[in-house]
C-alpha cells in the first residue's frame, strides 16, 4: 500500500478517544510477533480510558499524523527528550510515520535544549528506534495488571 505523505499537527486533549483508539489497535494488532495475546490484553486493558489518555497527553508535547485527513499515528514529548507515547496504526506501519513524527519532536528536544533522546520502547518499537540511532542501555520488565512484559530503556545522543 503506498501511503500519501503524512500531515502533523499538534496533539490535543481532545484527540484523547483517538489516541486510545490508536493504542488499541497498534497494541493488539502491531505486536503479535512480539507479545503473547495475554500479554497484548494485559498490556491494553479491558477498555479504553479516554480521561486517562487525556491526561497523559496533556502531560507533554505531541503530534499527530494524518494521512488523507484520518489519525493514523501519535508520538509524546517530554521535556528535555523523552518520548513517552509512539504508536502508529498497523496498517500504516512501515510507511515513514514513525519517522516524520521522530524527526520533528527530535526538533522540538533540540530547540529546547536536550542533549539525548530516550524511551521506553517495546520488543515491537526497538528495531525502529534502533533504525533512527538509539542504543539499548538496559532491558526492563514492565507489569501491566500482573503480567510481565519485556521492555527497553533505550538513548540517542543528540
Amino acid at each position: 500500500m503506498k501511503t500519501d505523505t503524512p500531515t502533523l499537527r499538534p496533539l490535543l486533549s481532545d484527540d484523547a478517544d483517538t489516541v486510545a483508539d490508536i493504542f488499541r489497535d497498534a497494541v493488539l494488532n502491531g505486536t503479535t510477533a512480539h507479545y503473547s495475546e495475554a500479554e497484548r490484553i494485559a498490556w491494553v486493558g479491558p477498555k479504553p480510558d479516554p480521561e486517562r489518555w487525556r491526561d497523559r497527553v496533556g502531560e507533554s508535547v505531541g503530534l499527530m499524523a494524518e494521512v488523507s485527513g484520518d489519525a493514523v499515528g501519535y508520538m509524546t514529548l517530554q521535556a528535555p527528550g523523552h518520548i513517552d507515547l509512539a504508536f502508529v496504526r498497523p496498517a500504516f506501519a512501515g510507511h515513514g510515520i514513525g519517522a516524520e513524527l521522530l524527526e520533528a519532536l527530535t526538533r522540538i528536544a533540540r530547540a529546547g535544549g536536550a542533549r539525548a533522546m530516550t524511551s521506553s520502547v517495546s520488543r515491537a518499537a526497538r528495531p525502529f528506534f534502533e533504525r533512527h540511532g538509539f542504543k539499548v542501555i538496559a532491558e526492563v520488565s514492565i507489569v501491566r495488571r500482573g503480567v510481565a512484559l519485556a521492555n527497553f530503556d533505550m538513548r540517542k545522543d543528540l
